[in-house]
């Protein structure tokens, strides 16, 4: 029993290196979020999530395999669960499609959201009208002496009225997320998404 422990003690010690030796992992620990009243607000009105989305713009993300044109789609499968795809080009900008699934976290009020190519992870709605925007937000916490964390603008269409992106950075700001950091999401007329639409036309 007491070499089981050892091991596992070890191969704790082992992910937090690892963990730690991460760019976007800094000391701390993830700001306070109350996710109890957002998920109250958020979490009866989810099945609105349904439908495209696309990137406006997020924090740097070291895992994040499409870079441009990014487009998601959450397809409502109930029960608080959504089958997604996400597509758009990446570093090379060659066309790439990913999927996965975001759903309620088992017995906390958030979501996760796990996606092929990147490592499931905590996502919390904090602030959206569904018909426009949505202000997305994830944190990992490393031992409770480190953290990741990263902020998503959604937009159900590729431009963002500037409006809802200020409504963002201040929802992002009182939680202490840096909205200098943000990078905008290429979404251009040579896009995928638009020339599907303009094939269509």
């Amino acid at each position: 029993m007491k070499v089981l422990l050892l091991l596992i003690a070890v191969a704790a010690a082992l992910l937090m290196v690892d963990a730690t030796t991460e760019d976007f992992v800094i000391p701390g620990t993830c700001p306070i979020v109350d996710e109890r009243s957002l998920w109250a607000l958020h979490g009866r009105n989810l099945w609105q999530m349904d439908g495209e989305w696309f990137h406006h713009s997020h924090t740097p993300m070291p895992y994040n395999p499409i870079v441009d044109c990014t487009r998601m789609r959450w397809q409502n499968i109930g029960g608080g669960s959504f089958r997604t795809e996400a597509t758009g080009l990446d570093k090379a900008r060659a066309f790439m499609r990913t999927t996965g699934l975001i759903y309620q976290s088992p017995g906390a009020p958030r979501l996760t959201i796990a996606h092929e190519k990147s490592t499931p992870a905590p996502l919390v709605i904090l602030e959206s009208d569904y018909q426009n925007f949505a202000c997305l937000y994830s944190c990992q916490d490393f031992g409770g002496n480190y953290y990741g964390d990263f902020g998503f603008i959604y937009s159900r269409t590729p431009k963002l009225d500037p409006a809802f992106v200020q409504i963002c950075k201040d929802t992002f700001a009182q939680i202490g997320l840096d909205t200098n950091t943000f990078k905008v999401t290429y979404q251009g007329d040579d896009c995928p998404h638009s020339t599907e639409k303009k094939s269509v036309a």
